[in-house]
């Protein structure tokens, strides 16, 4: 085991984290509003990781932690002011943070630059400059300073010497053969102490979550997590005859000696564990989206593909049977159709006849089904959503699915009125006065107009004269109006103008929104929704048809699309595939999730669930539970497939909690229901068991600490 370094921290130097209340009104007075309750939280979270990895207050020092707090709940925060502590607080000490990508990067530098203002005041002991910030730079670290940079920085051949280093969506390194954890492995020993922050720790094998133990040096609890794996594993496995309640208390004894090992290492908070932040992150429930069963036609086309495909495998011209995208949509299977036609004639006989007959067949079945069934259902639920005001997220695993569900939505939901009134010179004045801003410069000045421009396009328009009533009053001095409306006609929701203001902010502050905002004065269709005609923007690789290009973001950075999605403005539906899972918001003005197709892993169900169960979501804001939905295609393999993430999400759940069950349709096989059974007994005796993984507040150590054993 590698020896522990020092950090010679003092106590004393974060007593400001047991005084949230007065770092919320800092950060007030400097236009962030925090919620009081989280805050309070993360602040105890802080102190407790500092307390730990320091050997304060009668803890021993731990080389690291793992922060596993459930997805939205703060991490990056804590993380933030534990960063701050370490690098602000003298004798030279550094932290690096190795963030997934380029938008973690920025996320992650606006984080640490909101806490200058209010730790200035609150903690003016310690340095706290927003120089000492070194985002994406990769030059030798220096003393005090806390670098920002990719994942893909652990693999140089740079070492990562620091005092803490903090990795960020740790769970990329749970393979052990990915490049990012062999890098992590040789790059712990150069750090002091190691940090790590994932809500999921380990997906679909047990063993990703000993290796994420190993890094941060709590080799102790590796030994009752393997013994709650072998169970896990016999479970599945093993006799299904036995009593589930015998099997169940088995089951509990082991997860709860597993969970008592990791707690000296692991930190988690679940969101449904604590009652008190309840409201700020408003309540959730099931949405059941009705797929009709699938008929003998399309039953056949899928079978009929899978025959083809055998067939022209064995003459070297076959790709991947069964694939899962012939279960959720056409689009796909179209592409491979016509693929095997041109393939065809290279094949010998008689699999060249073989596979004609099934591609004639097939022309003819696809003819007879039309669009999709999955499809076609849950487009006419978004359109029902739709209809009430709302917005709604799609996910998708696949582009070839992402772009086929975004032209069916785009094609079937109701257009906008194509010349609503006012017309646009009068929101162009009343846009100009509501947001005035007389001390840009020149080029800001024209953004600016660029983003006026938007806001006066048919769609924008149309939204915004609906929210004030489209009243008579409301034109009559429509600039005061948008200053004193609210944004999707909510009472609780912010006023129009502010989001507007919001909106030209986070587009202006971005780099690559930023540049795009810029490009738009030539071409405005580049900022989403300015087409006027597409109430559907989809964020994956655009498709080849001109028809379809006006639903699709045209780049390699999507922080624009995130951003207008995030406001009350622009297209209300956005479909994206799993590089929008992580790291983001989409919480503001969304409460409606649809897993329209699954990823294997359950890590990805989590993070993208995420995206809308966050502190002071629209959820909260209208006092409506969010929504998510997990429509299956039954008697396909896609129906399967929800099955074995349902099974999956219990299986993290049991260990670590935290995580939102789903309803899926009566599991019918005798063997399913009996580990139904098994795992609604243990969830239930477990109930309490996960909560001696939350932080602990600096009065609970200082009831079991031993005697002048409060320093450093």
């Amino acid at each position: 085991m590698l020896p522990i370094e020092p950090l010679n921290l003092r106590a004393q130097q974060w007593q400001f984290l047991s005084n949230p209340d007065a770092y919320i009104k800092a950060s007030a007075d400097g236009g962030r509003v925090l919620a009081a309750d989280s805050t309070r939280r993360q602040f105890d979270t802080a102190a407790d990781i500092l307390v730990r990895l320091n050997g304060s207050l009668g803890e021993r020092a731990r080389r690291g932690l793992l922060l596993a707090d459930d997805v939205g709940l703060g991490k990056t925060a804590v993380a933030a002011l534990v960063a701050w502590v370490v690098a602000s607080a003298g004798e030279g000490r550094s932290v690096r943070i190795l963030a997934p990508n380029d938008v973690m990067v920025r996320r992650w530098e606006a984080e640490l630059l909101d806490h200058v203002l209010p730790m200035g005041r609150c903690a003016p002991h310690l340095d706290v400059r927003e120089s000492r910030v070194k985002a994406r730079k990769v030059e030798r670290l220096t003393t005090g300073s806390i670098q920002v940079v990719k994942h893909s920085y652990a693999s140089s051949d740079f070492n990562l010497g620091c005092d803490l280093l903090i990795v960020d969506e740790a769970h990329r390194a749970k393979g052990d053969q990915t490049c990012f954890s062999k890098a992590l492995k040789r790059q712990r020993k150069h750090a002091k102490r190691i940090l790590i922050l994932t809500a999921t720790p380990f997906s679909i094998r047990i063993e990703e979550l000993q290796r994420m133990l190993s890094l941060i040096g709590a080799e102790e609890a590796s030994s009752p997590v393997r013994a709650f794996s072998r169970i896990l594993d016999d479970l599945y496995s093993g006799n299904t005859t036995r009593n589930p309640e015998v099997v169940a208390e088995r089951l509990v004894g082991r997860a709860k000696a597993a969970i008592e090992a990791m707690a000296p290492f692991v930190i988690r908070h679940g969101v449904d564990d604590l009652p008190d932040e309840q409201h700020s992150f408003g309540t959730r429930e099931d949405w059941s989206i009705p797929v009709p069963q699938a008929s003998p036609s399309e039953e056949e086309l899928i079978l009929r593909m899978d025959r083809a495909l055998r067939v022209a495998s064995q003459e070297g011209a076959g790709r991947a049977r069964n694939d899962p995208r012939f279960h959720v949509g056409w689009r796909h299977y179209d592409a491979e159709s016509e693929r095997l036609e041109r393939d065809r004639i290279q094949l010998g006989e008689p699999a060249k006849s073989i596979v004609g007959n099934h591609l004639s067949a097939m022309g003819r079945l696809r003819r007879e089904v039309g669009i999709h069934s999955k499809v076609a259902a849950v487009t006419r639920e978004v359109k029902e959503v739709l209809q009430s005001g709302e917005k709604v997220l799609l996910f998708c695993h696949h582009h070839a699915t992402a772009q086929e569900l975004a032209a069916s939505l785009h094609s079937n939901l109701p257009a906008i009125t194509k010349h609503p009134a006012p017309a646009p010179k009068i929101w162009e004045s009343a846009w100009n006065e509501a947001l005035d801003r007389e001390s840009e410069d020149a080029v800001d000045q024209e953004l600016r107009r660029t983003f006026i421009r938007w806001l006066c396009g048919d769609l924008v328009r149309t939204q915004t004269w609906a929210w004030l009533g489209a009243s008579p009053s409301a034109l009559s001095d429509l600039a005061h109006s948008i200053t004193t409306g609210r944004a999707r006609g909510c009472d609780n929701a912010e006023y129009i103008g502010e989001a507007a203001m919001r909106l030209y902010g986070a587009l202006i502050h971005s780099r690559s929104s930023r540049e795009v905002l810029k490009r738009s004065a030539e071409r405005l269709d580049l900022l989403p929704g300015a087409n006027g005609t597409s109430r559907v923007l989809a964020v994956c690789e655009p498709s080849e048809s001109k028809k379809e290009a006006l639903i699709f973001v045209h780049n390699r950075q999507p922080d624009t699309a995130i951003s207008v999605f995030n406001s009350p403005f622009g297209p209300d539906v956005l479909v994206v595939t799993d590089k929008l899972s992580e790291g983001i918001d989409l919480h503001r003005y969304c409460r409606h999730l649809i897993h329209y197709e699954l990823d294997p892993s359950p890590i990805r169900t989590v993070q993208r669930n995420g995206r809308l169960r966050r502190v002071n979501s629209w959820a909260a804001v209208t006092g409506k539970g969010i929504r998510y939905a997990y429509p299956a295609f039954r008697g396909t393999r896609d129906h399967r497939v929800v099955q074995i993430m349902k099974k999956r999400i219990d299986s993290f759940s049991l260990l670590l909690g935290g995580v939102q069950d789903f309803d899926i349709d009566q599991v019918i096989h005798s063997d399913e229901q009996w580990r139904n059974e098994v795992i609604r007994i243990a969830k239930k005796r477990l109930t309490s068991s996960a909560t001696i993984l939350r932080a602990k507040r600096s009065t609970e150590y200082a009831r079991t600490a031993p005697v002048g054993s409060l320093a450093p």
